[in-house]
């Protein structure tokens, strides 16, 4: 295996790990088996804020910046809708997601798609 492929193999198993992690970890305090505090379980979003401008920082083509991009938007309207800002919660702002998604695909159609790339062997 090469190095880039070894290298995106690993991040995306490490992020998954901790994906995994923390959504068990707030499942268990959505159930109270676990405590984990008032500031975590409010601002939870931020990582995901987080993760999409870490995708953009490190983008080396569009299609990787839109994703980045994509990520912080869904991390933005979770923050928007869980601290219940602008009076916008979860039951009145779901058509945001749907601009989202259309403004996401027509990205993705006015930009070039990254290159196939086959495995040798």
């Amino acid at each position: 295996m090469d190095q880039p492929s070894n290298y995106n193999f690993r991040g995306s198993l490490i992020i998954g790990l901790i994906l995994v992690v923390v959504g068990t970890v707030f499942l268990l305090d959505n159930f109270d088996v676990i405590y984990i505090g008032e500031p975590i379980s409010r601002f939870w979003p931020l990582l995901v804020v987080a993760l999409g401008l870490a995708r953009v920082a490190q983008a080396e083509t569009a299609w990787e910046r839109r994703r980045g991009f994509f990520w912080t938007f869904i991390g933005l309207w979770l923050l928007v809708s869980v601290l219940h800002m602008f009076e916008l919660n979860f039951h009145n702002s779901w058509p945001i997601l749907l601009i989202g998604l259309g403004i996401n695909s027509i990205w993705k159609a006015i930009t070039p798609q990254p290159e196939c790339r086959l495995s040798k062997g």
